[in-house]
């Protein structure tokens, strides 16, 4: 057998990625492009941005080592060749792939000018100096810079060569400080010349020390985006239609930038690209270049990064080099020449052979290709590696490839490792998986970002410090490798899998993984069929986790332990649910036969577990006694229980491994430990998995139908042993159990509804519905359409019959609505609460769904005839579809009363609401639940306007004789009629037909007792709302009494005349306040309005107004008012005495005060007023004059004196 290297031939010129600034002129690196019919369409779509004028920013992303930056190339090529000469090649190629894409680029080359190409490599910290730099290599490049606006660095060199022209000794002045920074003035002009930061600012503090001062200022254009518009412009003259700028790496200089400046270059890039896509006739493309979207990088940038990208993100087009996993192959297959007759003696191989036919079976292949595509494109195409092998490369070179190790390199680069490295060493044996570990195995360990990799590297690193031979590390490198690339709906790591891609034979294989197992290097995941490595750097995991079991107590809680792992959760019964259109479901609950024998009542149960129906597997610690589990489950007596008894104890294995199960848990829940064996946490995690898996796997071994493994008892047919086949029998008798214990259930074909808890969308519009049932509005409107309320309108009351009412009603809801009616009944002159019709509808034959019930509740409310009253606890609430969601919710909480109707109600309600009702709320009743509601809320508003004095008093002010007068009885009833609306919040039904009744009738039984309510309150609130008028005619008429006059003369006359009887000492002289109110207040009246002159006067004499009159107010006003008049009257009868007696006269300008006081005897008040006075004027000092202080104070005494 020949050598491969006797045979093989690598194609070189894939050996080294493409690198654009380099290679933009490179024509061997052109002519190697190998089109594909995935690049071939993102290079079609790219001339037809040019072409269309559209796109002209956009990111193109695709995996490392995939063509991006050679397709790139060849893009630039084809746009800056306008003759076609130099790709002539290239264009030929393509035509083969796509003949329409390589008439496009023959229109472009005749049609449109060239495209100046520039690259950007992101190396600069200044993003904005980057562009101007790379505009000017590409202009230098292409002989162009006569085009080039003088730039800051053009301007220096400029200044420089003036000096060493012009002025000898400035320049020379020039060299020695530019020595002082270390540099000779050559090196100094060089850095200008390659556009260094540095170099512009040292030149920029040198120049004021040569110059007087003053500073370089050149006016140069230093902005990119102004820049690139203004030669993009001239350009045009020069024979070019744009310019083509390639962002490359674009991903590395995402990932290396720092964020500080991040915010200011993405700026740079916006109006790059706002530049780009606003150009037009002269256009300007920009592309970026990155193996992965911003989204991608998911928290491996931070949010300030992601953030300041939004608004690049925004203005760009995304363009996915997405290349076909066939075309990955066939890319390999051009690589690698060789004849096919060289390989088949290889192929002939028995153990080869039989890997590659076993190979194709694999999903990856076999979903992939033919078998006679397989064979010529992996087996023969990709030959001397194994198939997986080749699989491997092409996941793995996309996972972590950089330019430095790609896809290309390991094929064509002579390195290490590589493909020809491998050849040209003299291998003969085909190359397995591990080949592929051993070459990127480096990028392994840097791919921290990348857990999963980074993660099986480090357990197949420490796994291969313990293998013993080759066979042993080729089968841990090629676990790592499958692993890493993680698709077990493709390849999963499962035995087969494993050795095919080791290429070894069947017994090497199983020996050498046998003895990985022994060593507790590898392990079997039960749960997922797969093998995975066992990791056990930096502790003897068995050894914690015994320590940890140790520490649990001798007997746990199993079925509690049972039943959080277990996966047995939750059965639906089909045929049931299906006939009824609905979901009921039975609970698989675990306990102890003990736990089980002490249950009292069933209902017990389903009040801890909320089901249909409970399967109750019981955990047996010990033997039992199986008789009296049937024993009690008759006694039980309800149908919803199915009783498992297991054949085999929960033994100690069982309990093990819950106890390693607790164990694991413990330690992920260990911060210190995790922190100290972090490679442990994914292992824990994994063998937690493992753990869930074998107890679930013995569970159902116990308790599934199919195992024969446990009886099976329910009372469905007397307590007898059941038997079922599988689980198909058994959902098939949960089904019959159903369909007895909830017969009529109803049908409703709407599961958004027909539920318990429906969500807030289905609840929003069953809303809409109960409003518009409630507020007796058309329904019409929900017949037709697909929205929610529609659609739920339809499947509750029409397809049910309900809405008609007739003989076509859906058995289950015609007997909904009986159980609502009878309900109703009940309710009839007394409270009942609605968990009563809860519990019926909830209950056994029905089992109704909450979701349904308030649309029925509502129906039948509605048409009553009687009015329906609800309470939650002792508050009337007012029939909405929030109250009836509530009470869906809290049924406990709510009840309902029927207030039965009759003519003599009818009548009081009328008379009521002749009385009392508002236009308002006549407007906004709608239906006859509201009308109480509206009443009360009416009567409640009259009551509030009435004057205080009115709700207060109870003692009359009228004689037996006067008008006003109310006999004793009625006066107690309206007291008693008062007290009913002193509340703020009131039940209507209550204070309409109890409270009112009893407070006028002292009775509210019977409906006879309506009639004289009536009258009563039509006196009542005839009486109240005249009450205040009254009171003001009998004080006016009072108040002409005690002033002389007859109670038909004028109020404001009979005071008038009083009044210019005074002597003018008396209307000069300083009273008491209300005495001299009451004098100002007569001297200046104008009105005859007696109702306000008694208001006034009420005011000023008592302090307060006679709407807020007290019982015993209107004595005290007539005696104050008494004294009042006779204290002024004294002073007129004893005018010619002074004796004790002040007056102050003061004259300002023509008009005098005259006022006469009597001395006050000094008290601490007074007191207080004087220094308070003294101590301001004090305060002033100097700033006021003397005859300024006593101006203020003459003023303050006038406006005193004149009220």
């Amino acid at each position: 057998m020949n050598k491969f290297k006797d045979f093989i031939e690598i194609d070189k010129k894939f050996q080294n990625s493409i690198n654009l600034q380099l290679d933009i002129d490179n024509l061997s690196k052109l002519n190697s492009y190998i089109p594909t019919h995935s690049s071939i369409l993102v290079l079609d779509g790219f001339l037809n941005n040019v072409l269309s004028d559209r796109d002209k920013a956009n990111i193109l992303i695709g995996p490392y080592g995939k063509g991006k930056s050679h397709l790139l190339l060849v893009l630039l090529a084809l746009l800056n060749d306008g003759k076609g000469d130099r790709t002539k090649k290239t264009i030929n190629k393509i035509e083969k792939v796509s003949k329409e894409t390589a008439e496009k680029i023959k229109t472009i080359q005749s049609s449109v000018k060239p495209f100046l190409p520039v690259i950007i490599s992101g190396t600069e910290k200044d993003l904005n100096k980057e562009f101007i730099i790379a505009l000017m290599e590409s202009l230098r490049k292409n002989n162009l810079m006569n085009v080039a606006p003088e730039s800051d660095y053009g301007k220096a060199l400029e200044v420089i060569a003036k000096w060493q022209k012009d002025f000898k000794q400035v320049y020379e002045s020039f060299k020695q400080i530019v020595r002082e920074y270390g540099r000779t003035v050559e090196e100094f002009m060089g850095e200008l010349k390659e556009m260094k930061e540095e170099a512009l600012n040292i030149f920029k503090e040198i120049h004021p020390k040569l110059t007087a001062g003053s500073e370089f200022m050149p006016m140069s254009v230093n902005n990119a985006m102004t820049l690139y518009g203004e030669i993009n412009r001239a350009l045009e003259s020069y024979g070019y239609g744009g310019i083509y700028i390639i962002f490359d790496e674009f991903s590395k200089y995402i990932e290396g930038h720092e964020k500080d400046t991040f915010a200011y270059d993405m700026k740079i890039l916006q109006d790059i690209c706002e530049l780009a896509n606003n150009s037009k006739k002269q256009q300007i493309h920009i592309t970026f270049v990155a193996h992965k979207s911003i989204k991608e990088y998911g928290n491996a940038l931070s949010s300030d990064i992601v953030n300041a990208f939004k608004g690049v993100e925004g203005r760009l087009k995304e363009v996915r080099f997405v290349v076909s996993a066939q075309n990955n192959y066939e890319l390999i297959q051009h690589v690698i020449k060789k004849k096919v007759s060289d390989c088949k003696p290889w192929f002939q191989e028995q153990n080869n052979k039989e890997i590659i036919e076993e190979s194709y079976k694999i999903p990856c292949f076999s979903g992939l290709f033919t078998e006679k595509e397989y064979k010529k494109i992996v087996m023969e195409g990709c030959f001397p590696m194994l198939p997986l092998t080749a699989y491997a490369l092409l996941n793995i070179s996309e996972k972590v490839a950089q330019n430095e190790r790609s896809i290309f390199t390991f094929l064509a680069n002579d390195e290490k490792g590589s493909l020809i490295n491998i050849v040209e060493n003299g291998s003969e044996e085909l190359l397995s998986v591990d080949v592929v570990y051993d070459y990127f195995q480096n990028m392994f360990r840097d791919s921290i970002s990348l857990t999963n990799i980074h993660n099986e590297w480090l357990k197949a690193d420490y796994a291969l410090t313990k293998a013993e031979s080759l066979n042993e590390e080729k089968i841990i490198k090629a676990m790592a490798i499958l692993h890493m690339i993680n698709r077990n709906e493709e390849v999963p790591v499962r035995k087969t899998e494993i050795r095919l891609a080791t290429g070894l034979n069947m017994a090497d294989f199983v020996s050498s993984l046998e003895k990985l197992e022994s060593k507790n290097i590898v392990t079997y995941r039960s749960k997922l069929g797969v093998y995975a490595f066992k990791n056990n750097v930096g502790v003897n995991l068995d050894n914690q986790m015994n320590n940890m079991i140790e520490k649990q107590p001798l007997s746990l809680n199993w079925q509690e332990e049972i039943a959080t792992v277990s996966e047995l959760d939750y059965v639906l019964p089909k045929k049931y649910n299906q006939e009824y259109t609905m979901t009921r479901y039975f609970k698989y609950v675990y306990m102890t036969p003990e736990q089980f024998l002490n249950t009292s009542k069933s209902e017990y149960l389903f009040e801890t577990y909320k089901a249909d129906g409970l399967i109750i597997c019981l955990v047996m610690l010990k033997d039992g006694d199986v008789n009296r589990i049937k024993e009690h489950l008759k006694e039980l007596n309800d149908n919803r229980l199915v009783v498992i008894y297991p054949d085999k104890i929960f033994g100690f294995s069982e309990q093990q491994n819950i106890r390693k199960l607790k164990a694991v848990e413990k330690l992920l829940k260990d911060k210190d430990f995790l922190e100290e064996n972090k490679v442990l946490q994914q292992e824990l995690e994994i063998y937690k998995e493992d753990l869930i898996f074998e107890i679930n796997v013995e569970l159902e071994k116990s308790y599934l139908p199919e195992n024969n493994r446990c009886k099976y008892f329910n009372t469905l047919n007397g307590v007898t042993e059941l038997c079922f086949e599988n689980q198909i029998s058994f959902n098939r008798f949960l089904s019959e159990i159903c369909l007895s214990y909830y017969e009529y259930a109803p049908k409703i074909n709407n599961e958004l509804i027909n539920r318990k808890s429906v969500s807030a969308q289905i609840k929003k519009a069953r809303n809409l519905i109960i409003d518009a049932i409630l507020n007796e509005e058309e329904l019409n409107r929900f017949e037709k359409g697909t929205s929610s309320e529609a659609t739920i309108f339809r499947a509750t009351l029409m397809h049910t019959g309900i809405l008609k009412g007739d003989s076509s009603e859906e058995e289950g809801c015609r007997r909904i609505i009986e159980e609502i009616d009878a309900f109703i009944g009940q309710c009839a002159g007394k409270k009942v609460s609605f968990q009563v019709l809860y519990n019926k509808l909830l209950g056994k034959d029905f089992g109704t769904r909450k979701g349904v019930i308030p649309i029925f509740i509502a129906k039948e409310i509605i048409n009553l005839q009687d009015t329906p009253i609800i309470y939650l606890q002792n508050k009337e609430v007012e029939i909405s579809s929030s109250i009836l969601n509530n009470i869906n919710e809290k049924p406990q909480d709510y009840y309902l009363f029927i207030e039965k109707e009759s003519i003599e109600k009818e009548k009081y309600l009328k008379v009521l609401e002749e009385l009392f009702l508002s236009e308002e709320l006549r407007k906004k009743q709608k239906s006859k639940m509201q009308r109480l509601n509206n009443i009360v809320e009416s009567m409640q508003r009259w009551y509030r306007s009435l004057d205080q004095y009115t709700l207060t008093f109870t003692k009359q002010l009228f004689e037996e004789n006067e008008q006003g007068y109310l006999e004793e009885d009625a006066f107690e009833r309206m007291c008693s009629f008062r007290k009913v609306f002193k509340g703020i919040e009131l039940n209507p039904r209550e204070v309409l037909f109890e409270k009112i009744p009893k407070a006028i009738c002292h009775d509210n039984s019977g409906d006879a007792v309506f009639e004289n309510v009536t009258l009563q309150i039509e006196e009542i609130k005839k009486y109240m709302d005249n009450n205040l008028v009254n009171a003001k005619k009998k004080t006016a008429v009072q108040v002409k009494s005690i002033f002389g006059a007859r109670a038909d003369e004028s109020l404001s006359a009979c005071l008038k005349n009083w009044y210019s009887k005074q002597s003018e000492k008396s209307k000069s002289h300083i009273y008491a306040e209300n005495i001299t109110g009451f004098m100002t207040y007569i001297e200046k009246l104008t009105t005859n309005d007696e109702d306000e002159i008694v208001s006034r006067l009420c005011k000023i004499i008592t302090g307060i107004y006679i709407n807020d009159w007290k019982n015993d107010s209107y004595e005290r006003f007539v005696e104050e008012l008494t004294y009042v008049k006779n204290t002024i009257q004294s002073i007129k009868e004893s005018e010619q005495s002074t004796e004790g007696e002040n007056k102050i006269s003061i004259k300002t300008g023509e008009s005098t005060i005259e006022r006469f006081f009597e001395p006050d005897s000094d008290d601490s008040t007074s007191y207080f007023l004087q220094n308070a006075i003294e101590d301001a004027l004090e305060e002033f000092g100097d700033t006021l004059e003397l005859n300024q202080k006593v101006s203020v104070l003459v003023k303050a005494l006038e406006e005193l004196l004149s009220k």
